[in-house]
């Protein structure tokens, strides 16, 4: 669509609207899937709609914290006015009201009344966030994402434009949807032929890609890999301190200092809600080398592209702190990296959820890996986990599929995804009824955060390319 169109315009405008609302941004560290910012690492699970009522609410959007405040979003769209400060400091977090004082949220409604009536056509969420699909002035498709915190209110809102994407029925649509973000694609899809992957279809799998929270799958495995040999054990105690505390996603970093988690506990948030804060606290627990030793044992092509493999929490420092950071760690070979890593301060980090907005990969901070490493790496836990009696990591791989999957096509479904600014990846790990394995991986990655920015309608794009492996 050409940029003097007049709905291009419409859309521009409620970014705009959208970026006072915002407040705090969810970050899937990259999600998030997953880092995901974003709308977190996908989460699983949809909630199917009925038409909505006059006043855009829906008698099927879930009497979840989430819910709720959904609804209450809803009705005041609808009304003429509102919602008062007093009203705002009711329903928003305190870190959300520091972005965007109380009396300023009105303001912003008021920008977003201009887009509508809205009503909503589809939802999808779990109790403390939401992502709604609405139909706005014209038929313009919006997305409204809202996650609460642990006091029900909220502390992240938005509102972006949605196109859903059409029904596919060949690889090829895949990859023109896919490709026509503007973004950098790898694609990948295969089955277990005798033991190696069987190609399905792919779409440049061997480029290195920046992987967001799906580089989370090396952590699990160096992790498995140290309760293989004894060297720890799931029911030890790691213990939350401002030294490993991170940004969300996830629910550690709201934890206070001395909280003490399981290395269990740990690792099941790090793949299923992409807690960055548990993925620290487990790099800290087995250390930085046997996380480089697992991805080269787990079958990453070129694994000095995660040397020295960075925590979420040095991500967010050298990304978002201070530019020059990000010069430093692009010019920099692996033992300058070392040193900028070193010098990276103890204590609470100087970052904000809100600072992470802009593209900070280009600059190589992120983690590396190709589409078919992906893929590997997948099997490489696998092989790990299928050691362990305990039955752990197949079953917190498991937790969260990212989307619904039909349980009789894929009665095991694993899935780690990822996403920052620019980056968005989504990665299944897949057993159908007869224990055949295959796998889909689908990696985006943008220079600029506004092309991935629709991440439910890449989100069904990957449902139907689920749809086509299982042909």
């Amino acid at each position: 669509m050409h940029p003097g169109h007049p709905r291009r315009r419409r859309h521009r405008r409620a970014q705009l609207a959208v970026g006072v609302l915002a407040g705090c941004l969810l970050v899937a560290c990259g999600s998030g899937d997953d880092g995901a910012a974003h709308p977190p690492d996908t989460d699983g699970g949809h909630t199917p709609t009925a038409p909505a009522t006059p006043d855009g609410t829906d008698t099927h959007v879930p009497a979840t914290p989430a819910g709720e405040q959904v609804t209450w979003v809803l009705r005041e769209l609808h009304s003429e006015t509102g919602p008062d400060a007093d009203t705002a400091e009711e329903r928003f977090s305190e870190a959300f009201l520091d972005e965007v004082p109380a009396p300023q949220v009105a303001l912003t409604f008021n920008g977003l009344r201009q887009l509508g009536p809205f009503t909503v056509v589809g939802y999808e969420g779990s109790d403390d966030a939401a992502r709604v699909q609405l139909s706005g002035a014209d038929d313009t498709g919006w997305l409204l994402t809202l996650l609460v915190d642990d006091d029900g209110r909220i502390g992240t809102l938005t509102v972006a434009p949605h196109d859903p994407p059409p029904e596919i029925a060949t690889w090829a649509e895949v990859d023109e949807l896919l490709t026509a973000t503007g973004a950098d694609v790898g694609i990948y899809a295969a089955r277990d032929h005798d033991g190696t992957w069987q190609e399905i279809h792919s779409l440049d799998p061997a480029t290195a890609r920046p992987l967001g929270s799906t580089a989370k799958l090396y952590v699990l495995g160096a992790v498995q890999q140290a309760v293989l040999d004894g060297e720890i054990a799931w029911d030890d105690e790691l213990v939350v301190t401002d030294d490993v505390r991170s940004l969300p996603t996830g629910q550690l970093q709201d934890a206070a200092e001395g909280t003490l988690v399981s290395v269990a506990d740990a690792a099941e948030k790090m793949i299923s809600i992409s807690d960055n804060t548990a993925t620290d606290l487990l790099i800290d627990l087995v250390g930085r080398d046997a996380v480089e030793a697992a991805a080269a044992a787990m079958g990453h092509h070129q694994p000095d592209l995660l040397e020295p493999f960075i925590t979420t929490r040095e991500l967010f420092h050298l990304a978002w702190s201070d530019p020059r950071l990000r010069d430093s760690w692009s010019d920099a070979d692996a033992q300058r990296r070392g040193d900028l890593l070193d010098a990276v301060p103890p204590g609470a980090l100087g970052v904000a959820p809100a600072d992470i907005t802009d593209v900070a990969w280009t600059a190589g901070v992120d983690w590396f890996a190709s589409a078919t490493d992906v893929a590997a790496a997948h099997l490489g836990v696998q092989v790990l986990a299928a050691e362990d009696s305990s039955g752990i990591t197949r079953n917190l791989l498991a937790l969260n599929p990212g989307v619904a999957v039909d349980g009789d096509v894929w009665p095991y479904a694993a899935y780690k995804g990822g996403s920052a600014p620019g980056v968005f990846v989504l990665s299944w790990y897949l057993e159908d009824a007869d224990d055949v394995p295959h796998v889909l991986i689908i990696q985006l990655a943008a220079n600029s955060a506004a092309d991935l920015a629709d991440e439910l309608r890449l989100v069904r794009i990957a449902e139907q390319a689920l749809d086509l492996l299982a042909q």
